[in-house]
């Protein structure tokens, strides 16, 4: 898959970095109609689950579950869409339409990203629900890596709420492309303290924001490996936004990965068959169970 165009950047955080953070709110809507209008349900199954619901003493919600019409992590979405989170309409031209979780939750792709949601979410189950600290790590997978992590960033924002997701591979950045945000300043000029503000931009998704991995430089992917990525976001003072990072590793690299993603709630790897090499694969394995990072599971791309 092919990465796309990037558009002009949107605003930078003001000097106040959790400053209209806030999702906007919106007005509720039927959670029968928004399954049916998403197509999480069919129309007839309504009457089905609503008679079940008034005989076993269920709500809705609870009877669509119980006849295994609707599983948790579904239930869980239409009740955040319900909350009143937007999606983008078919052809917006502010995010690449590789990131479908943010145009269809019921694409059968976004149902796999929220899995993988899911996963990390049970992995992170002692973290502070309102800033988990997640992270994809790419093993030599190409942009398949980057559109998953793009899509999760997205599902976050919808169910968890405010969520930030940074682009660590400064060396190759992908995610400014997917969510077409000019990758002007970034994680590159955060680390070498060369930014006045805080590098973010926000998205056209709403709650979502974009950290850029900025300006190639060599010096600055030095110092992602210099210290756990978990303490440097700490210092940002967004305590209550999730993070997501994208960090990849290619074929060659030797990327002290467990002292980088020390101190996150969960990492989920993403592989690419008969291109990730199963040596790379155990060494970073081994180094991340070395310094205690919880891994939430392989996705092969």
């Amino acid at each position: 898959m092919r990465l796309r165009s990037t558009a002009s950047a949107h605003p930078h955080l003001t000097a106040n970095p959790s400053a209209g953070l806030k999702p906007r709110g919106r007005e509720a809507k039927d959670f029968a109609r928004l399954a049916v209008d998403h197509g999480f349900l069919a129309e007839a199954d309504i009457a089905r689950i609503e008679a079940h619901g008034h005989a076993a003493g269920l709500s809705f919600q609870q009877a669509a579950t119980d006849l295994g019409l609707l599983d948790p992590e579904t239930t869980g979405l239409i009740i955040a869409m319900q909350g009143g989170f937007p999606l983008l309409a078919a052809g917006d031209q502010r995010v690449d339409p590789l990131v479908v979780a943010a145009f269809d939750p019921a694409h059968a792709y976004a149902a796999k990203i929220r899995a993988v949601r899911a996963k990390m979410r049970a992995v992170a189950k002692d973290a502070d629900a309102s800033a988990l600290r997640l992270a994809i790590l790419s093993i030599d997978a190409g942009d398949e890596a980057a559109i998953l992590a793009a899509n999760l960033a997205v599902v976050m924002a919808q169910m968890d709420g405010q969520t930030m997701v940074i682009d660590v591979d400064i060396d190759r950045p992908s995610l400014d492309r997917l969510f077409r945000i000019a990758n002007k300043a970034g994680l590159a000029e955060q680390l070498l303290g060369s930014a006045a503000l805080l590098p973010a931009a926000r998205t056209a998704v709403d709650g979502l924001w974009l950290m850029t991995a900025g300006r190639a430089s060599g010096s600055a992917s030095s110092l992602i490996a210099k210290g756990p990525l978990a303490e440097t976001a700490g210092g940002w003072g967004l305590h209550d936004t999730s993070m997501l990072f994208y960090l990849a590793q290619r074929r060659g690299e030797q990327t002290p990965f467990g002292s980088i993603l020390a101190g996150f709630d969960a990492v989920t790897i993403v592989a690419r068959r008969g291109e990730t090499a199963i040596a790379d694969m155990r060494r970073v394995i081994d180094d991340l169970d070395r310094h205690g990072v919880a891994i939430a599971g392989t996705v092969i791309a």
